[in-house]
């Protein structure tokens, strides 16, 4: 267990809602349709000029739309297997921790996302100690 994939961790969940946002915004505004009229004849009357609105959008503006909906989903799927994956990295390396402390403060620094601070505090314990219970965690972990 090393501190960058635990940090890591922290955001990935924040990464998977800010790309879930852009996923909607581009499914409620699809590209600008272009709106005219066009000339055409009447079919019952084949001489008769008659002129017909029509909508419609470029074929590569909506190309390029679907494209980018189709990378933020594959997007999505990778983010979320390998936010699961990690997930289940750290409650392994959890269950490995049998000091009831150190593992409140793992779980409060990293699944809650608290600041070494905020934790010592509600702990009532220096920052300091928060540090080096973390630091001595993963250096085991590194060793083993």
């Amino acid at each position: 267990m090393t501190k960058e994939l635990l940090n890591n961790y922290r955001y990935l969940d924040e990464i998977i809602r800010k790309d879930e946002e852009k996923l909607q915004y581009y499914k409620d505004n699809p590209p600008s349709a272009y709106v005219g009229k066009v000339q055409s004849s009447n079919k019952e009357f084949p001489y008769q000029r008659t002129s017909i609105e029509v909508s419609g959008c470029e074929v590569k503006d909506r190309r390029s739309w679907k494209e980018k909906q189709y990378e933020l989903i594959t997007k999505l799927h990778n983010e979320r297997a390998e936010f699961e994956q990690m997930k289940l990295e750290i409650d392994i390396f959890l269950t490995t921790i049998f000091d009831g402390r150190d593992r409140l403060i793992f779980e409060y620094l990293y699944r809650d996302g608290m600041t070494q601070q905020e934790v010592a505090d509600k702990l009532f314990m220096d920052r300091s100690t928060v540090s080096k219970v973390v630091n001595r965690y993963l250096e085991e972990s590194v060793v083993s």
